[in-house]
């Protein structure tokens, strides 16, 4: 009898031993993982939104591409120094007749500009464009990448009219520059820290309105530092009666600084330059005129 009872109390204490096991078992039920398997619901709930999602992002670059050019440049400020006119197509693949750079009072017509999408640029999470502008024989194109790193133009190649010095460098505007550039950019980032890259021009046959006289053949270099906090740009002659050499720095965020130095024949052929000469003041001990470059 005593052997029994012992027994019988031994089981109670066993079959409380399985309670826990069974709370615990029972609670894995109630797991975020579990219930993702075991609620048929949750998972075609996701699913859902993310094609919803998905499909809308689709309807409004649907919007985006089939948008006429004309629709969006008309809502360019009115004040741009760009002006574009008579804009055909769409934002990824269109064209403008005419482009007409304004500063102050002066007006620079670039001629026609036409552009298409590069539409794998998308998976390198930036917008690339190749661009055409201008026409033979001044005709520049390239493609330009735009992202939140900032701006990269690569194989960028072509002429442009000499004019457009005075534009993009105010202080050369008193010159009135003539002639045709070469312009090159194999790769170019520019970012609001960090410039890297490299580019190079050509200023042939170059003249000023304001005389009869050439001034010559020049070629300018920008050039990046490794480390790409600033580029240095240089300036040199390659030919011609007036000596125009320079030099000087630009870093992003801060703009450019530099020199220019414009050395005119010592002998009577100099009085030719005389009106252009006099517009940068007075020489200096060496019979040469100093221009001062800034940009910011």
């Amino acid at each position: 009898m005593g052997g029994r009872t012992r027994r019988a109390r031994r089981q109670p204490e066993r079959l409380q031993g399985r309670g826990p096991a069974h709370r615990r078992s029972g609670s894995r039920q109630g797991h975020p993982v579990a219930e993702r398997f075991l609620n048929p619901v949750a998972q075609p709930s996701r699913l859902r939104g993310k094609l919803i999602l998905g499909g809308l992002f689709f309807y409004v670059l649907f919007l985006l591409v089939q948008m006429p050019a004309a629709w969006l440049l008309a809502r360019l400020p009115a004040d741009s120094p760009m002006q574009l006119r008579q804009a055909s197509g769409s934002p990824w693949h269109g064209a403008v007749r005419q482009v007409t750079w304004r500063v102050g009072n002066d007006r620079l017509e670039l001629g026609s500009l036409v552009w298409a999408w590069v539409p794998g640029e998308l998976l390198r999470g930036r917008l690339g464009l190749a661009f055409e502008l201008g026409q033979a024989p001044n005709k520049l194109k390239g493609v330009l990448l735009i992202g939140r790193d900032g701006q990269h133009l690569k194989t960028v190649q072509g002429r442009l009219d000499a004019a457009i010095l005075g534009f993009a460098f105010r202080p050369l505007s008193l010159l009135q520059p003539q002639g045709r550039l070469t312009l090159a950019i194999p790769d170019l980032h520019l970012g609001k820290q960090r410039i890297h890259g490299e580019a190079r021009v050509d200023w042939r046959e170059a003249r000023s309105a304001l005389i009869a006289a050439p001034l010559g053949d020049y070629h300018a270099e920008l050039r990046a530092d490794p480390d790409g906090r600033r580029a240095r740009f240089t300036i040199q002659t390659l030919q011609g009666a007036m000596a125009i050499n320079g030099a000087g720095d630009y870093s992003p965020g801060k703009g450019g600084d530099g020199k220019l130095f414009l050395h005119p024949p010592q002998d009577e052929r100099g009085k030719r330059y005389t009106p252009i000469l006099d517009l940068f003041g007075r020489p200096d001990a060496n019979g040469t005129w100093v221009l001062n470059l800034a940009s910011h």
